[in-house]
């Protein structure tokens, strides 16, 4: 057994020979032990059983992190412009409820409220994809449909039957509205670009849509205006 031992560390030493001085034909022999542990067939299978765990594991978990952020990016795009159309939209309502660039008639009160229809349907489009939101969304929603109604030419008992003072009042509340809940959804553009289909740079780490701030005053101006 002792003869094995004295085998196995002979293995991994390294002969040295040394010449005695004046004597050609004797030499000494010491060992100097290989400072590098060897590499067992044990230990490499280990080692490769590592590295495939951590390919295995790490791999598809990177891809679904980088999936899922630019599925987030791209959704922010779809928000924002869903928000920007919402804010085009009321502006034309609000324009016509103004009463100062369009004459105010039955007609004009179709088309006001004819633009609030597309407005709401914008900001259901900005529901489907915010699901954190719809609370609040929704309050928007309601508000805007609560002006809706039949009238003289098919729409607009509502809006025809406002004076001058009620449209002007209500044509401002529109127009804020439609800013606010623009802004709440593109807040992220004041901090980085943006691409159609894309959305912003996939390393962003800046805020993200919506503004809370913003939406919670779009919803406290829709609920001054909800009729009950």
């Amino acid at each position: 057994m002792e003869d094995q031992d004295l085998a196995r560390e002979l293995l991994d030493e390294k002969p040295t020979r040394i010449k005695r001085e004046g004597d050609n034909s004797a030499h000494m022999t010491i060992a100097v032990k290989n400072p590098l542990p060897r590499l067992t067939r044990r230990r490499l299978l280990a080692v490769l059983i590592i590295v495939v765990v951590v390919v295995a594991v790490g791999v598809p978990v990177a891809m679904h992190w980088a999936l899922q952020r630019s599925d987030t990016h791209l959704r922010w795009d779809l928000e924002s412009r869903y928000a920007v159309d919402f804010l085009l939209h009321t502006e034309h309502a609000a324009a016509y409820l103004n009463g100062d660039l369009y004459s105010w008639s039955n007609e004009t009160a179709g088309i006001a409220l004819t633009e609030m229809g597309w407005a709401d349907s914008e900001l259901y489009g900005i529901m489907v994809l915010d699901g954190a939101h719809v609370d609040q969304l929704s309050n928007i929603r309601y508000a805007i449909e609560s002006l809706e109604g039949s009238g003289p030419t098919g729409t607009g008992i509502y809006f025809a039957s406002l004076n001058s003072s009620q449209r002007i009042l209500l044509s401002t509340q529109v127009y804020s509205l439609g800013h606010k809940l623009g802004n709440a959804y593109n807040n992220f553009v004041n901090y980085t670009s943006t691409s159609p289909g894309i959305g912003p740079s996939f390393w962003y780490s800046g805020p993200s849509p919506p503004d809370e701030n913003l939406l919670q005053s779009a919803v406290k101006i829709a609920l001054t205006f909800e009729r009950q």
